[in-house]
């Protein structure tokens, strides 16, 4: 396994790099990027750590000890203890404050590795060459390196209102072909953190109009010749009091986009090319292991949201207020009922035809669903349960001043509890939901994967959601006149009944 030194000096590679305009050198002490690469060095020195060891690490097939974020589920119990693996990390980070580590992006190769002939059956263009093997070997590769793997699957936003609008766009596409791999050129537009990462996973969102020069996948070291990072400005904080910056003081993970610039994928980093019908079903299956961990992350977010609400309103001695305990009422059933459709996942999980125990992706994106159209809701909620005290408070300097401070500690102390205890409150809410920094988290929670709409659009192209389909069989029967309770000869043959709504069968074909 990795160690956090190890890490460090894999980011001395060269990569070029460019953050708010500027070319940074050395990601580990340039202060838009030094956090974020010591909270990722962290990351990987906890699994060292011999009293996290059954929490954070398995024993693979081969006697070798790894970080479970490789380890491929294939029982309900695998997945539960991934589970359980991915609490620990977004708790560890605060709530989910960073949101990219290896373990959120590493099983984005799990649906490849699962299955990987398809990819080299429907690719186009690629003489044969056996790519199914390369992808065994890529996965060996990576996993014994405990690789960084960070996906950049998004094009740049383009003329969207004709077909024909995206083989004209600057999206990345094969430019030649040569016998030791393709060259490919163009953009991604977003990826989360591939400046911190090892190597780059890439592919394409299809959409209509897509090329068979622009349906490529493949997995390249950060620093490749010709690859170029161009990240957001960061929003670190670097030296800040963590009293007045609780998480911008730590780091930014930092989006970026990637010019790949007659870049040269050699054959055996190469996972498709050549075929957009492939790809209308990819990488969707790809991040729908992404996606499971999306979904925990998301409640380990509900769960902060309501429990920083209990904690403000005990402060503020207005708990037991009718109206505020309704309040509060919300965003605890919020919280229990992401983790209920967390839970629904895996208890109606399947196993694929290669042995992975897959969570049930409907009651995955419901999950992320119910997250998303809630979640706006909520944090206005709890904003409005802290009043003035989220946007008007003093700093830590002010604290400390001889004649400001024991005033402050007396003017702004809360129901049992200390000023300063009351204010690491405040500004943990203004941090995570108020500052630049905070916003662009609930932005990547809107966007992160897929939106709102295309959950939905999936959930409807993923289960038998039609009208003949199994859930309006009780509709049919009554508006038939059957008696729904009788077996109908369909149901005794035990076609519906294996696709009944949310049973694994049903998703197991979709899938």
């Amino acid at each position: 396994m990795k160690t956090g030194a190890e890490y460090l000096e894999s980011l001395r590679d060269g990569r070029v790099v460019y953050c708010g305009g500027e070319r940074i050198d050395d990601l580990t002490t340039h202060p838009a990027t030094a956090g974020y690469a010591r909270v990722i060095a962290e990351y990987y020195d906890l699994h060292h750590d011999p009293r996290l060891r059954d929490e954070l690490t398995f024993v693979d097939e081969d006697g070798e000890r790894r970080a479970l974020h490789w380890m491929i589920p294939r029982d309900k119990q695998d997945v539960q203890r991934r589970r359980r693996y991915h609490e620990f990390w977004w708790r560890h980070f605060a709530g989910g404050m960073f949101c990219r580590p290896p373990a959120s992006t590493n099983c984005v190769l799990f649906g490849v590795v699962d299955d990987p002939q398809p990819w080299e059956d429907n690719s186009v263009g690629h003489g044969g060459r056996p790519l199914a093997q390369h992808i065994r070997d890529l996965w060996a590769r990576v996993r014994a390196e405990d690789s960084f793997l960070t996906p950049m699957f998004v094009d740049v936003q383009y003329d969207r209102s004709r077909p024909d609008s995206v083989a004209e766009s600057p999206a990345l596409e094969i430019v030649d072909r040569t016998e030791e791999g393709i060259v490919v050129h163009g953009w991604k537009s977003v990826g989360t953190p591939p400046v911190f990462g090892n190597e780059v996973v890439f592919g394409v969102f299809w959409r209509p109009g897509t090329t068979e020069e622009q349906t490529v996948y493949g997995v390249i070291p950060a620093n490749t010749p010709g690859l170029v990072h161009v990240a957001r400005p960061s929003t670190a904080a670097e030296g800040a009091s963590t009293f007045d910056r609780p998480f911008a003081g730590i780091g930014d993970e930092l989006d970026s986009m990637a010019f790949f610039d007659h870049v040269l994928v050699p054959w055996d980093r190469v996972l498709h090319v050549g075929n957009p019908d492939h790809a209308k079903h990819f990488p969707q299956r790809q991040f729908d292991w992404i996606h499971v961990e999306t979904q925990i992350r998301q409640t380990v977010n509900a769960e902060l949201l309501a429990g920083l609400a209990l904690l403000v309103t005990e402060a503020l001695g207005t708990a037991a207020a009718p109206v505020v305990a309704s309040q509060l009422a919300d965003l605890v059933r919020f919280r229990e009922t992401c983790h209920a459709l967390t839970l629904a996942a895996e208890e109606t999980g399947f196993h694929t035809e290669h042995g992975m125990y897959k969570p049930n992706p409907l009651y995955v994106n419901f999950g992320r669903a119910h997250y998303l159209e809630k979640a706006s809701a909520m944090i206005d909620l709890l904003l409005e349960l802290c009043g003035r005290g989220v946007v008007l408070f003093p700093t830590e300097a002010e604290l400390a001043d001889p004649y400001l401070g024991p005033r402050l500690e007396e003017a702004l102390r809360g129901r049992d509890i200390g000023a300063r205890e009351r204010l690491r409150i405040f500004k943990v809410i203004h941090e995570r939901f108020l500052t630049e920094w905070g916003t662009r988290h609930t932005m990547f929670e809107k966007f992160n994967g897929t939106p709102l709409h295309v959950i939905k659009m999936l959930t409807m192209q993923r289960a038998d959601y039609r009208p003949d389909g199994p859930l309006a069989r009780l509709a049919r029967d009554v508006v038939a006149g059957r008696d729904p309770a009788l077996p109908t000869a369909e149901a005794a043959e035990g076609t519906e009944a294996a696709g009944a709504p949310g049973a694994p069968g049903a998703v197991e074909r979709a899938a």
